[in-house]
């Protein structure tokens, strides 16, 4: 048996898993990669390397850092001023929220943005008496939105701007997929608060980084937390070579525990471990699904489907449902390292501009919405929400095609073939 069938197999046994979920998911994950390893697709020094990751180090220091604003007692008061705004109703929160991490995506890393945000958007729920399941599951959504607005709102942008630089291509500029992400996030936006909560339950579940215990309001310790989250977030949003994110992370944390607004005790309980878990299963398992050749299988397919003489819907459509249904399993960046170059070798063969093509691949490999396992973030929120395979599958499949029609829709006035 070949190894694409083996990691396939793994895969369909694994997705099985993940949705009827006899044991916990993170047990399921780890034991797919543990699989990966003893198949042959992966070397088995890479079934945890994707814990010794600078993704592992951010998320620890920013959910240290977000547990403070708990411990020291901001949250409660922000959550009730923004309840003051928003009322109680669920839909507004949830409104919001999407909203401002679009925003913030724009400028920020969409990781950044979700672990900075999370606290408050808890807070909020919890003043307005909701479980805070869908506000946070609206956070990684509209910090996936607000990837599509600029290079920067997302890693796999500027690693396709890289690629196309590689091909001999000008890259896009800071604000060349502006237009699509725009239409992304209104779209997306309403889609999610008034259809997709719809057909998403509340798991009651709160976040490790908000089961703080109260503690008397102290104004010093409630200052130095503001002002350490908000200088983390001014870093994350600079993104100087000096300081990278993770390190600003751990820094804020450092400051957090040695000021003593946290314990060691509480700051180690804040880290959500089973989160931890599933973002670094996530690497062995996309990395895998690479090695085993079902990526390179896809792209042929594609090849092989266009034919001499394809219309340009044709290449739009196979090239975006190949590309996102690869991101879904397979991560974003490796999608489209893999599918930049064929796309650009299509665009010579049938005599057509190759920057549409790149664009539709930049922005299907960012349409990581519908497994768990599609990025990182989705693990994060995983961890935060405990919305399971089938949860991720309601909402995100509608929202891939969502993403294919404003695609169909933008491509022909402002990025012609």
């Amino acid at each position: 048996m070949s190894q694409m069938a083996i990691a396939l197999i793994i895969l369909a046994v694994m997705i099985i898993l993940f949705i009827t979920e006899p044991v916990p998911i993170v047990v399921t994950a780890i034991a797919a990669s543990i699989a990966y390893a003893y198949t042959g697709i992966i070397e088995v020094g890479d079934i945890f390397s994707g814990y010794n990751s600078t993704t592992i180090v951010l998320l620890c220091g920013m959910m240290i850092v977000g547990s403070s604003l708990f411990h020291t007692g901001i949250t409660d008061i922000i959550g009730q001023k923004m309840v003051q705004i928003t009322g109680k109703s669920e839909r507004n929160i949830i409104l919001v929220t999407l909203i401002v991490s679009c925003l913030l995506s724009a400028i920020c890393s969409n990781i950044g943005v979700m672990t900075a945000m999370a606290p408050l958007v808890t807070a909020m729920c919890l003043s307005a008496g909701v479980g805070p399941s869908k506000a946070l599951l609206g956070l990684l959504f509209g910090a996936q939105f607000g990837g599509f607005i600029t290079l920067v709102g997302v890693g796999s942008n500027a690693s396709a701007a890289n690629a196309m630089a590689e091909l001999g291509l000008t890259p896009f500029g800071f604000f060349g997929i502006t237009p699509y992400g725009i239409g992304v996030s209104i779209v997306g936006t309403l889609f999610f608060t008034f259809v997709a909560t719809r057909f998403l339950p509340d798991t009651g579940y709160v976040p490790e980084f908000a089961k703080a215990e109260k503690k008397e309001f102290n104004k010093t310790k409630a200052a130095i937390a503001a002002v350490t989250m908000a200088a983390v977030l001014v870093v994350i949003a600079m993104s100087p070579k000096a300081v990278p994110m993770h390190v600003a992370a751990v820094v804020g944390a450092l400051v957090i525990v040695g000021t003593k607004c946290m314990t060691v005790k509480e700051a180690i309980a804040a880290v959500d471990w089973n989160c931890m878990m599933l973002v670094g299963s996530l690497t062995a398992i996309s990395t895998g699904f690479k090695n085993s050749g079902a990526g390179d299988a896809v792209a042929n397919l594609i090849i092989k489907l266009l034919g001499e003489h394809p219309s340009t819907f044709m290449i739009t459509t196979l090239i975006f449902f190949a590309s996102a249904f690869l991101t879904q399993v397979m991560s974003n960046i490796p999608t489209i390292l893999l599918f930049m170059p064929i796309g650009v070798s299509i665009a010579e063969k049938i005599g057509v501009s190759p920057y549409p093509i790149c664009m539709i691949i930049t922005l299907a490999g960012a349409a990581s919405y519908a497994t768990p396992f599609a990025a990182p973030q989705n693990m994060i929120a995983v961890g935060w929400t405990q919305y399971k395979f089938i949860d991720f599958i309601k909402v995100g499949i509608p929202m891939v095609l969502l993403t294919y029609l404003v695609i169909i829709a933008v491509t022909p006035f402002y990025l012609p073939y």
